[in-house]
């Protein structure tokens, strides 16, 4: 119990519907780990906006590992509100579905439409010692209605997919190499009542460009296994209109499909590159590089350094 962020899914970096990079929220956690069999499930409150309009959280997740080299899963995660709206009790049950609690009208609001649930299957598959696959594949909406197909509505998806590669690995030093794809449709991680969206405060719960873009990137890790990391990533990134980052709480536009990513596209090209370096086991000095142009022939560099001090205290009476 506690506030603070989650991450579901497969790979680093690539997550879709929940990732560290969101602000933090309160909620509770429950887990359990059965050896190939590992369960999650959380539930939390968001925050209060406009006309007291509460928002929650709600997660369920399911894993299996041949403890070896696989892994695969499948999770729900909904986002629900309402005016004055308390914690809803229909959500509590950690093996219940979204779609079984409303339809069945066991919420604390009448009706289908005050609540968004996507749903992710994710594949995390170690190759050999070298080469790791991790992949992510989620729906907001299927469109399998034929009146529906005929007036030209689009799935809400989303996936994306990474593969990193280490030619040295040594007893003191680790280098990878990586490349990943996502894409997020233009509708997906919104709903017909904004409120629902998958934003928190603004932000993206999940992945931290938002939606309605797609990104390609490349990069390395570097790692001395002592006091050293090195990221260098450089990318292809386009965002279009409806991106939830504009419009954080504003319904979708429609489901018809168009052009993607939708209407003015803002197209980026980026370097980024981070440095961490442990000066002492108390202190931690980072510094950050990220070099962007985008179409609007813009150009913008960034240079950020940070110092981090901790100190544990033992035996503490």
């Amino acid at each position: 119990i506690g506030k603070g962020r989650e991450s579901w899914g497969a790979g680093n970096n690539i997550e879709l519907a929940l990732s560290n990079n969101s602000n933090p929220y309160e909620y509770f956690l429950i887990a359990s780990d059965y050896g190939k069999i590992r369960v999650r499930y959380i539930h939390g409150f968001l925050e209060n906006i406009g006309k007291n309009i509460n928002r929650y959280i709600n997660a369920r997740g399911l894993e299996w590992t041949n403890r070896k080299s696989l892994i695969i899963g499948f999770s729900e995660t909904l986002i629900y509100s309402g005016e004055n709206r308390s914690l809803d009790i229909g959500y509590i049950n950690p093996i219940a579905s979204h779609l079984e609690i409303e339809l069945n009208d066991r919420l604390n609001i009448s009706g289908t439409s005050n609540a968004n649930a996507v749903w992710q299957i994710h594949l995390d598959y170690l190759i050999n010692e070298r080469m790791r696959f991790s992949g992510n594949y989620l729906f907001d909406e299927f469109v399998i209605d034929e009146i529906q197909k005929k007036e030209g509505k689009e799935h809400g998806i989303a996936y994306s997919l990474r593969l990193s590669y280490a030619p040295i690995i040594l007893h003191k030093h680790i280098l990878t190499l990586y490349g990943s794809i996502i894409y997020v449709g233009t509708p997906t991680f919104r709903h017909g009542i904004g409120e629902n969206n998958f934003v928190n405060q603004g932000s993206p719960l999940g992945w931290h460009k938002g939606s309605d873009g797609q990104e390609i990137s490349f990069g390395l890790n570097y790692y001395n296994k002592n006091n050293l990391i090195v990221s260098i990533s450089s990318g292809f990134f386009q965002s279009g209109e409806e991106n939830i980052l504009q419009r954080s709480y504003k319904p979708y536009k429609d489901y018809i499909k168009g052009t993607f990513p939708s209407g003015q596209v803002n197209t980026t090209i980026y370097i980024d590159a981070h440095f961490d370096y442990q000066l002492k086991s108390y202190l931690l000095f980072s510094s950050e590089l990220n070099l962007y142009k985008n179409n609007e022939k813009n150009r913008q560099l960034e240079i950020m350094f940070g110092m981090q001090l901790s100190y544990t205290f033992s035996n503490f009476l």
